[in-house]
């Protein structure tokens, strides 16, 4: 088997480098968490309610999926096209084709909006259009912003994440190059991160700040990354027979920080309660690493994710993601209001049913987003298509 001048051989990232439909499933999974932790608010009333509530809040943790697989798909990208003499360009166009229209094509409604009605959204749009949201240099924070005029646009801050490891990414893969360094570079993240989490929250930083920084949450990247690494190594038996281990060690470990920091000594206190907060996205990001591989491993995971629904929620998952909350924001109270008044004053009711339709509205928005727009763009990676170099073929 012929190799690269870096190292490593195309050929062993191939089973990889492929369309893997369980992965659309796992994509499915995740923005069905999102979407139920923004769509079903409310205020329990009973310990059933209590706990479909707790695990509709959950499932916010498909963020943190959603980082875990696009370091994964994206490492893998970068390490099999590192012989690739197109690998920046290549890259950052394909990126920029998936994701951008849409992006850009709701600044563009918000930014006209403003133009027509004079609203003033206080530098947010131009914060949104260079991906800073997630920090302060030109606006607040997406998630602190509160006016002067309405903006549903809080979940953009992972966006602005995903986009700011994607500038970055490629560069220190294409300067590291083996995997060796690669592997060395994640599990330093993957060590230093909760750390930094832990000494910011100790010095009294706000948790949205932390939560939406890319810097404190690159280890959830850069799991995956060491995921899609170890995959195109001979360590790739024994990771896979160990995913049901690593999911159990990430989930085990979550449950037994939220025990402590409500009953053990430590981390109920304040000072252990920031040790919990920062810990406990690690925990995440490792049983998110244990659900990939899972999918890819497990016949019943893998069944679960390649179901046809759940698919069919990945394919359009980033319209999902984009277009739910946009559209609750403004649905949610008339909605309401209309099955309060003309079906029933059961407030359990209304909520529920106002969810659910704005989930489905959600759905065939993003159909259609995809299908009559963002469709005409990807057709256009046609142009910058990974081919195998001739010295790296086996």
């Amino acid at each position: 088997m012929q190799t690269s001048s870096n190292g490593h051989s195309v050929a062993e990232g191939s089973p990889y480098a492929r369309h893997l439909p369980a992965l659309d499933g796992v994509r499915g999974f995740a923005v069905l968490g999102v979407a139920c932790s923004h769509l079903f608010p409310g205020t329990p009333h009973s310990s059933l309610e209590a706990f479909v509530h707790n695990a509709f809040a959950f499932g916010a943790s498909g963020v943190d999926l959603f980082f875990v697989l696009s370091g994964f798909l994206i490492t893998g990208i970068l390490y099999d096209s590192l012989p690739d003499p197109g690998f920046f360009r290549k890259f950052y166009a394909r990126r920029v084709l998936r994701i951008f229209p849409l992006y850009y094509g709701v600044l563009a409604a918000f930014a006209l909006a403003a133009l027509i009605f004079g609203l003033n959204f206080h530098h947010q749009l131009l914060s949104l259009a260079l991906y800073l949201q997630n920090s302060t240099l030109i606006a607040q924070r997406i998630r602190d912003y509160a006016g002067p005029t309405f903006l549903p646009l809080p979940h953009f801050w992972s966006l602005a994440i995903e986009e700011q490891f994607y500038l970055v990414w490629p560069v220190t893969v294409f300067l590291l190059r083996t995997r060796r360094r690669l592997l060395g570079f994640c599990a330093a993240a993957l060590l230093l991160c909760p750390f930094l989490r832990s000494f910011l929250f100790l010095h009294g930083v706000n948790y949205y700040i932390v939560e939406t920084n890319t810097l404190c949450r690159s280890d959830s990247l850069l799991a995956g990354a060491a995921l899609a690494l170890l995959f195109r190594s001979r360590l790739h038996d024994r990771v896979l027979r160990a995913a049901a281990w690593i999911f159990l060690a990430g989930a085990v470990s979550g449950v037994l920080l939220v025990y402590a920091s409500n009953h053990g000594p430590f981390l109920n206190t304040p000072t252990g309660y920031q040790f919990f907060l920062a810990f406990n996205f690690s925990s995440i990001a490792l049983a998110s690493v244990g659900v990939i591989a899972l999918s890819l491993r497990s016949p019943l995971i893998s069944h679960l994710c390649t179901l046809r629904p759940m698919r069919w929620l990945g394919k359009y998952s980033y319209g999902i993601y984009v277009l739910h909350l946009i559209l609750f924001s403004y649905l949610d109270q008339p909605l309401r209001h209309f099955f309060s008044t003309q079906v029933t004053p059961n407030k359990g009711v209304d909520i529920v049913t106002t969810g659910v339709l704005i989930f489905l509205l959600s759905l065939i928005a993003a159909y259609l987003s995809y299908h009559l727009y963002e469709k005409h763009f990807l057709r256009l990676k046609r142009f910058f298509d990974y081919r195998p170099h001739p010295n790296t073929v086996a």
